[in-house]
């Protein structure tokens, strides 16, 4: 019986877009180094660089210089929605029978525009909704990884045949059956997080 939910953030709670990123940085005279840079990225997502140092190491991949300010405005291009009320709702309703998380790779930027956006008021109330959080730059671990799959499950107690973990990206999928953990590999495009409970009823 699943007895606990994990949630990704971004794809999942948050409608996000990472081609207008993209687009944004190529408009800002961005090399094709800059997408195979995987390590600047992972390094930032874990927390082992600053802001500053990730905004600097970006600028080292553009043709031309560029205020930092608009690289931040580029960098969170993906955002373009604040958190509805009606996920903070969905998620108060799945209190009462199941524990749940947040575990999303994400970085010192991003959450301070999701802040921004969706104001401090409905971002503390949606952090309020899950029992505890965690953010890969906050505890420098990424997905997919099996070691932030591993801290979910051994700082909660938790079973990993009665968790239930929702993401976007199959490699974190994956990741997270390996460790006998379900899952639904959720589809922005196609699937509608209200299914939820119909979902989660196939597993009971």
């Amino acid at each position: 019986m699943i007895k606990n939910l994990i949630f990704d953030f971004g794809g999942v709670l948050l409608p996000i877009s990472e081609a207008k990123t993209r687009k944004a940085l190529k408009e800002l005279g961005a090399k094709k180094s800059l997408e195979e840079d995987r390590e600047l990225f992972n390094q930032y997502e874990k927390g082992e660089i600053t802001s500053k140092e990730f905004e600097t190491g970006i600028q080292l991949h553009l043709f031309r210089k560029v205020f930092l300010d608009d690289i931040d405005q580029a960098w969170n291009g993906l955002i373009d929605s604040k958190i509805s009320p009606e996920i903070i709702e969905l998620l108060k309703g799945k209190k009462d029978k199941y524990r749940i998380f947040l575990l999303s790779n994400t970085n010192e930027l991003h959450i301070k525009a999701i802040k921004d956006s969706s104001g401090i008021f409905l971002y503390s109330n949606f952090l309020r909704q899950f029992e505890k959080t965690y953010l890969s730059y906050e505890i420098g671990m990424r997905k997919p990884d099996a070691e932030i799959f591993e801290k979910v499950l051994k700082d909660n107690e938790l079973e990993a045949d009665e968790t239930f973990y929702i993401d976007d990206s199959e490699q974190h999928i994956l990741s997270a059956e390996k460790l006998g953990i379900h899952t639904w590999h959720f589809n922005p495009e196609e699937d509608d997080i209200n299914d939820l409970d119909k979902v989660l009823s196939k597993l009971h």
